[in-house]
Formats: C-alpha cells, sequence, structure tokens
C-alpha cells in the first residue's frame, strides 16, 4: 500500500472533483508551471486540505493521472478475456477515450519526467509498474493457453506495448490513441507471438 492511500481522503466526489482541476490545470500551464495556488484557486478548496491528502506537487498531479489512466480492474484474473488479443485491448484500449483530456495529459506528463526525478519515480511506481504487472499476466496466461511459444522472453516481447507508447508521446506530443494501440498489437505484438510458435514447432533440419 503506498503512502497516499493511508492519508486523510477529502470526504464524497470532493475529491474526484479536485483531481479532476489538477487536470485541467495540468493541460493549461504544463506541470513546472503547476502549484498547489494555482490549484486551490482552481477548486476553491484551501492549500491545507491539499498538502494534507498530497504533500508535494507530484503526488497531487500523479493521483489525478491515476484517475484517468487506469486499468478497469487491479484483479488480473478479472482481466482473463480467454484469448491475448482481448486481454490486450481491455488493458491497453479500454481505457483510451476515458477523458478527451487524456492526450493532452500525458503528454504535459511526458515532458515532466525527463526533469523531474521525483515525477518519474512517483509516475514509474503507481502507474506504469502496476500496469506493467497486469501486461506481464496476461503474456503468461497466453503462454499457458499455447498463444506463445514455451521459450518465448515474455519481458522482451511485453516491452513493446509500453515502449511505443512512450514513443508515441514523446514523437507527436500526445499520448497513443485507441487506434495507434490497436494497430501496434495487431501488427507487432501478435505476429511476435506467433512467430514464437513458428520457431517452437519447426522441424529440425535433416542432416547426414
Amino acid at each position: 500500500m503506498n503512502d497516499t492511500a493511508l492519508r486523510p481522503r477529502i470526504a464524497g466526489d470532493r475529491e474526484s472533483a479536485v483531481l479532476d482541476g489538477v487536470l485541467d490545470v495540468l493541460v493549461e500551464v504544463g506541470y513546472d508551471k503547476l502549484t498547489f495556488d494555482l490549484v486551490a484557486a482552481r477548486v476553491r478548496a484551501g492549500k491545507a486540505t491539499l498538502y494534507r491528502r498530497w504533500p508535494t506537487k507530484a503526488d497531487l498531479v500523479i493521483a489525478a493521472v491515476s484517475q484517468v489512466k487506469v486499468c478497469p480492474n487491479n484483479d488480473a484474473d478479472a482481466l482473463d478475456t480467454g484469448t491475448l488479443r482481448g486481454d490486450l485491448e481491455a488493458l491497453i484500449c479500454g481505457d483510451a477515450e476515458v477523458t478527451e483530456l487524456l492526450p493532452s495529459v500525458m503528454a504535459a506528463i511526458v515532458v515532466a519526467i525527463h526533469r523531474d526525478e521525483e515525477l518519474k519515480q512517483s509516475f514509474h511506481e503507481q502507474i506504469v509498474r502496476p500496469r506493467y504487472e497486469l501486461l506481464i499476466a496476461a503474456f503468461e496466461r497466453a503462454q499457458q493457453r499455447g498463444e506463445i511459444g514455451p521459450d518465448a522472453d515474455l519481458e522482451l516481447i511485453a516491452a513493446v506495448v509500453p515502449a511505443m507508447a512512450m514513443r508515441h508521446s514523446a514523437e507527436l506530443g500526445a499520448g497513443p490513441t485507441t487506434e495507434y494501440m490497436r494497430e501496434v498489437v495487431e501488427q507487432i505484438v501478435l505476429p511476435a507471438c506467433a512467430a514464437t510458435l513458428h520457431e517452437h514447432h519447426e522441424p529440425a533440419t535433416k542432416g547426414g
């Protein structure tokens, strides 16, 4: 459990409204210029209230980003659709249209994490790593079902997904779209998995 979960929550739907306001400010001014003063003014809350819940700017922003960049369920078993394609659809495409702000939000984060070590660490621990663990679990299930060869390097194949997402964000300044991630799955990930099956079943070359 992370430290944020132990801090006093803001009552009712108010916390969600505050985090929505954080996203608005983040998109408008960027991470570097975002301050507790700006957020407090936007959401009409006291700075002390915000600090009690989120002691640092990184905590505040990551909490807001987590609100829109989440998996539909944190339980790997609940995400088992029966096929790798279905699992990946649920994991990397299913939340891509939660909000119209998402591409702009992720663009602001991608720019900032290269300059702010605290934000980079929080982003990795609270968003990237939990999602990557669910991604690996999906590939492990696929291997058990026989969709991936038994000798395949699952971490190597799975790394394609976040790598392509980050490449899109870095080059275009916006988070990847649903369509883009589907193409990554169809044109890169699934063919790579199929290739591991061909390699495993390829007959030995006849020799003398």
